[in-house]
């Protein structure tokens, strides 16, 4: 892999690091304010995709609490 896309690829692990963090923090307030179940779902769906998005570049990032 060439240098032009090892940036790429870590430019799009970020972006999807931080769409990590905010799928944790859409699930984590629509549970603690007792919002509709199939929000809470998607959101976690949502979550799990970006975590598996994640896992096939590669990239190490910690679970969520």
């Amino acid at each position: 892999m060439n240098k032009h896309d090892q940036s790429r690829k870590d430019a799009l692990i970020k972006t999807l690091i931080k769409a990590k963090e905010q799928a944790e923090t859409a699930k984590l307030y629509l549970s603690v304010n007792n919002r509709d179940t199939e929000d809470i779902a998607a959101a976690s769906v949502a979550l799990e995709y970006v975590e598996h998005a994640l896992e096939q570049l590669g990239a190490l990032v910690p679970a969520a609490m």
